[in-house]
This record gives structure tokens, C-alpha cells and sequence, in this order.
């Protein structure tokens, strides 16, 4: 059976994949955990092959039922020369030539299962904690360790490499690319304490980067960027000081926050720092062809978690092959998310995604009416999240969808 062709009696024209963590494979076994993913109907498996910290419920796993996982890490095996100041993390369970990676490449064949690699790029404290001069700044000058510059040319760098290693590490069949952007402020971070209430254009604000890369890029094109800085900065200062932030009780923007939305060196630099984005999209997916033409690219349709602009969105198809639409909360949301992302992508295939876990998912029965909007709506696949968080009574619902 040829890879991503169909198993257990399923349609081979729409895929199903599975996000997969490498701990779950590790404590339970790459062929008992391929065996279970193949007999529930999956084409593929996601493994996560760089990924962030996280503290993880783990239902069926039989070593561990929380677990923590290793912040940054890689894992499959990098090649260290291809790295410059920032140093990949390498996982505990890369070991002597065995990888998670080469581990699942190897026992996914025996099922004629697809391998694809899910990379989690620019999201890493590890580096941005050791390096936050690669990090996000906001208006104040605080780094964001959680996310890297995309102007910075190490974090770039590293970026390239990263893909390259990883789609030369497997037999890869396509590769998603997470946070190829800078994030905003909203996190999720550890003991995260906010002490103000914040609006919705606040946190945008907060997320506003201005690194040295940034602003110095925004000079060449003529933006005055510290000044804009300066100018945020204190008008959030002052937005904390006073009921009711940014925005009346209309909802509507507070006249000092309209005049900054209006700033033409406002519009400029955030049209500059999607360019800069876009422009590492290019080159991560020029490098991905170079290293391995076969290999299909997906992007995510939020390209910058928290700061999605109508331009970043609309450079999708320059990105990628093929476009991931989200995590529908709705069947109607599934329809609606695939007609907005087929505007977008054109002829090139989008993907549907499913959160089966709580909360979007407490009853499995949900599944099935939810996997054939999807499939009713045009999706050229489906991915589902995740193997090791939900229930082996949620996998088995699965198995039960009829193609």
C-alpha cells in the first residue's frame, strides 16, 4: 500500500490525520500506537517534530498520566553545523540513531500510513528565554521570550534550517508549519497575572512588537517607529489609569485610541511587519522544495496567533500547497470556515481540523455529523487533535464514521 492511500476501507480522496505526540509513542510503542491510529481510519499520522512546553492530561498513556513536556525540543535528530547562534534542543528521546522521528517513519510503513511533520517554529521560550535579543519586545522594551523575531536574521536562520533537517529527516509527505509568525501579548503563559482588566485593542497594542530588526526596517521605509513606539506605550500607560481602557462603552475606540488607529505610521508598520512574515514564509517554503520537492506545505490560516491581518491572510497561497482552516466549533462553522479559505487558497486544497477533547468535543457523537461537514463543505482532508489527550472511547468513534 503507497503512502496516504486509504486505510480501513476509506476514501483515499480525503485524508484524516492524527496530531500525535512523540511521548505517547515512546511510552506505548510506535507499532501499537500506529495500529491503533491505522485501525481507527487515519491516512496519516501528525507527529509533533519540534513543539513547546506543556503540562498534558494523558488518558491512555501507560507511563505517564500528567505530563510535562520538554520546552523547544526537537524530535528527530538536527544537523548541528546547520545552526548558528541559536542551538536547536535536542529531546531526551533522540539516542544514538534513533529518533521519534525515524522511530514512527519506520513503523507507520507497515500500515501504509502517511508521515506528516508538524513544526512549531517561532513559539519557543527556550531560545527567547536564552536569547531575548531574538525575542519580541513590546512598546516598552519587555521581551516576549515565548516568541521569536521574524525580522531577526538569527531567528530566521534557524527557521530555514529547522524545516530543511526536518522534511530530511523522514520520508515526509507534507509539513505544517505553526507560528511562522510572531505571536501577540495573549499567551497562556505560567502563573500569568494580569492586573488591569484589558480590551480587546489593548492586548493588540501589548502585542505590538518593536525589536532593533523591526525598527530599523521601518526606517529604511521611511515609518517613524520609535515615535510610534513612544506613542503606544503611553497611551496604554494612560488607558490603565482610567474605567474602561480603549474603547467606549459603545465598543467603539476612545478617541486617542482612533487617532493612533488612524496614524499612517501605524497602517505602515503593521503592513511592514506582515511583509516581514510573508518574506519568511517564501523562503521557508523555497527551502522546504529545495530540500525535498515532494513534500507538501501547510500553513496554518492564522498565520500570526493573535495578530492575523487581510494581508497575511491573502499571501496563503504563496505559502503553502495547502491551507489548514482552524478548529470548527460548529458543522455550520466547518462549512463556513472552508468557503472563506477556498476564496482565499483558490484551487489549492484546504483542510479541515477537529479538536476532539473537551471542550469542544464531551460527547463523541458529535464526530461523525462534524467529519461530514467538513467532507460535504469540499475539505480535502481532515485534522483531528489529538491521540494522546482524548479517550480511547473518542478514538473508537472514529473507526465507527463511515468514508
Amino acid at each position: 500500500m503507497d503512502d496516504g492511500q486509504a486505510v480501513s476501507g476509506r476514501a483515499a480522496t480525503v485524508e484524516m490525520g492524527l496530531y500525535t505526540y512523540p511521548w505517547d509513542l515512546e511510552a506505548e510503542g510506535y507499532a501499537a500506537g500506529v495500529d491503533a491510529i491505522a485501525d481507527a481510519g487515519f491516512t496519516s499520522v501528525n507527529l509533533a517534530c519540534a513543539y513547546h512546553t506543556g503540562r498534558f492530561l494523558l488518558p491512555h498513556n501507560p507511563r505517564h498520566r500528567v505530563y510535562f513536556a520538554e520546552d523547544g525540543a526537537f524530535y528527530f535528530r538536527p544537523r548541528p553545523e546547520r545552526y548558528g547562534r541559536l542551538r536547536p534542543r535536542v529531546s531526551r528521546f533522540v539516542t544514538g540513531d534513533t529518533s521519534p522521528l525515524s522511530a514512527l517513519d519506520a513503523a507507520r510503513r507497515a500500515r501504509g500510513l502517511a508521515l506528516v511533520a508538524w513544526v512549531v517554529l517561532l513559539h519557543n521560550s527556550w531560545l527567547g528565554e536564552r536569547h531575548p535579543d531574538c525575542a519580541m519586545r513590546n512598546a516598552f522594551g519587555d521581551p516576549y521570550i515565548h516568541s521569536l523575531d521574524p525580522a531577526n536574521p538569527a531567528v530566521r536562520d534557524y527557521a530555514l534550517a529547522l524545516v530543511e533537517d526536518v522534511v530530511l529527516a523522514g520520508e515526509v509527505s507534507a509539513i505544517e508549519l505553526e507560528s511562522p509568525g510572531a505571536m501577540g501579548f495573549a499567551h497562556g503563559y505560567h502563573h500569568e497575572v494580569t492586573g488591569v482588566p484589558l480590551d480587546a485593542l489593548q492586548t493588540e497594542l501589548l502585542g505590538l512588537s518593536f525589536t532593533e530588526h523591526e525598527l530599523a526596517r521601518a526606517t529604511a521605509a521611511g515609518i517613524d517607529g520609535a515615535g510610534l513606539r513612544r506613542r503606544v506605550a503611553d497611551l496604554l500607560t494612560a488607558s490603565w489609569e482610567r474605567a474602561g481602557g480603549l474603547t467606549g462603552a459603545d465598543g467603539a475606540p476612545t478617541d486617542d485610541a482612533a487617532s493612533l488607529l488612524a496614524d499612517p505610521d501605524y497602517l505602515a508598520y503593521g503592513a511592514m511587519r506582515t511583509e516581514v512574515v510573508t518574506a519568511l514564509g517564501l523562503d521557508l517554503y523555497a527551502a522546504i522544495k529545495a530540500a525535498s520537492p515532494a513534500t507538501r506545505v501547510r500553513q496554518f490560516a492564522a498565520l500570526n496567533p493573535g495578530e492575523v491581518s487581510d494581508d497575511a491572510r491573502a499571501a496563503l497561497p504563496r505559502l503553502a500547497d495547502e491551507a489548514l482552516a482552524g478548529y470548527a466549533t460548529s458543522d455550520d462553522d466547518a462549512r463556513v470556515r472552508t468557503a472563506e479559505l477556498r476564496d482565499v487558497m483558490g484551487d489549492k486544497p484546504v483542510l479541515g481540523m477537529i479538536r476532539a477533547i473537551a471542550p469542544d468535543t464531551t460527547d463523541p457523537a458529535i464526530l461523525s455529523p462534524r467529519v461530514a461537514a467538513w467532507r460535504e463543505a469540499g475539505a480535502a482532508g481532515i485534522n483531528v487533535y489529538n491521540y494522546g489527550l482524548m479517550t480511547r472511547r473518542t478514538l473508537a468513534a472514529f473507526a465507527a464514521i463511515a468514508p
